[in-house]
């Protein structure tokens, strides 16, 4: 029960942090002209790729690395694309590129247009960056069981990047034309899945054996690598590309790494 208490606590931590990110993006965000979306997801898919290869990767490869590993870096993979596939299906995927536009349009397919018409939101952004959060919680969870002292390092940085994140979200949807309350509704929502991965993988992941460790952590690294690739990336181009985003993802590596060395 104390470890549960624990788990739970650390994982809020990330949780005002997200709600916070969320309310400013979606209060600074003025419309779809707006560019500050475009840094922010730059900024946070360099979060997100610096905690799967500075954190996730590294600890999976100390521990023993191997087929494990591979199998579930593959597993992740493999359940990121089925999820993107599943999601695009029903209507909540993009179709990029506007062969008559200029610069980088964009058009999206017909059931997306009428979701984004409604509230604004990718669905499929949101998912994504849901389950991005959700291990960032179960990584929480992980130290925690494992009697980590660094577990409050850990939710301190994965809170700063969870930040980033719920407001690449909330700005994601006011730009597309959203309104405030679904906006910081659904960084909110990406935002509770903090607490729930700190439990899930403090319970879960309790005394499991080595080799299903890792793979959970290749699992973990591609989720997250996938996300930043296939999705934040890929819609931060389509509102805005330019040396200063790229740069802003730079800087999110950056911050990630600095605070990786305190620990």
């Amino acid at each position: 029960m104390e470890l549960f208490g624990q788990a739970l606590g650390l994982g809020t931590i990330g949780l005002v942090a997200g709600v916070l990110g969320a309310v400013i993006a979606a209060l600074a965000t003025r419309g779809q002209t707006s560019t500050l979306t475009s840094y922010v997801q730059h900024f946070a898919a360099g979060l997100i790729i610096a905690a799967a290869t500075l954190d996730l990767l590294p600890e999976a490869l100390h521990l023993g690395g191997g087929w494990p590993l591979i199998i579930g870096f593959v597993l992740g993979t493999a359940f990121m694309l089925a999820l993107r596939a599943l999601l695009t299906r029903f209507g909540h995927g993009h179709s990029h590129g506007d062969e008559h536009g200029h610069g980088h349009g964009h058009g999206h397919g017909h059931g997306d247009s009428q979701t984004k018409a409604v509230t604004g939101v990718n669905l499929r952004l949101v998912v994504a960056l849901a389950v991005v959060v959700l291990i960032d919680g179960a990584i929480i969870g992980i130290a925690l069981s494992a009697g980590g002292a660094a577990a409050l390092l850990i939710a301190i940085a994965l809170s700063i990047e969870l930040l980033f994140v719920a407001a690449s979200t909330a700005g994601s949807a006011r730009a597309g034309g959203g309104s405030l309350g679904t906006a910081i509704g659904v960084g909110a929502f990406v935002a509770v899945m903090m607490p729930i991965g700190a439990v899930l993988g403090a319970v879960v992941f309790a005394g499991v054996s080595a080799p299903v460790l890792i793979a959970g952590l290749g699992f973990g690294a591609a989720a997250l690598l996938f996300t930043a690739v296939a999705e934040l990336l890929v819609e931060a181009y389509e509102i805005k590309e330019s040396t200063g985003t790229i740069a802003m993802a730079a800087g999110g590596f950056l911050l990630f790494l600095i605070l990786m060395m305190l620990m």
